[in-house]
């Protein structure tokens, strides 16, 4: 079998496109799941999630410099799992093309060597 034979067959050429293309994914996917993870769980210990489930009543006493920092932990808090959801999706396609790209890959050697009487 020469590799002439394996880079001429278009199943090849696609399943290393994907291989690629998965790679890549999967491994962004990946690390930035691990780091707006971390955000998540540090603005959940720090309270930053809306427990309620809705808005709620406050005091007049309450200084507008304390609900301003409130407000602004709670958005960087969501944005933080929004972005964990993202990037999980990304995670999970990327690791579809990964496994779709070796498959790919896998046929078009074992047609390469059949065809080629090695087999």
């Amino acid at each position: 079998m020469k590799s002439t034979h394996l880079y001429l067959n278009p199943f090849f050429a696609f399943g290393v496109v994907l291989l690629l293309l998965g790679a890549g994914n999967w491994i962004v996917g990946a690390v930035q799941v691990a780091h707006y993870r971390a955000l998540v769980d540090a603005g959940s210990k720090a309270g930053a999630e809306d427990r309620s489930g809705g808005s709620r009543e406050l005091s007049s006493t309450k200084s507008t410099e304390i609900l301003g920092r409130i407000h602004e932990e709670r958005e960087k808090y969501n944005a933080a799992r929004i972005k964990v959801d993202f990037f999980y999706v990304v995670l999970r396609g990327g690791l579809l093309l990964f496994f779709t790209g070796l498959g790919f890959s896998v046929f078009a050697l074992v047609k390469t060597v059949r065809l080629s009487g090695r087999f």
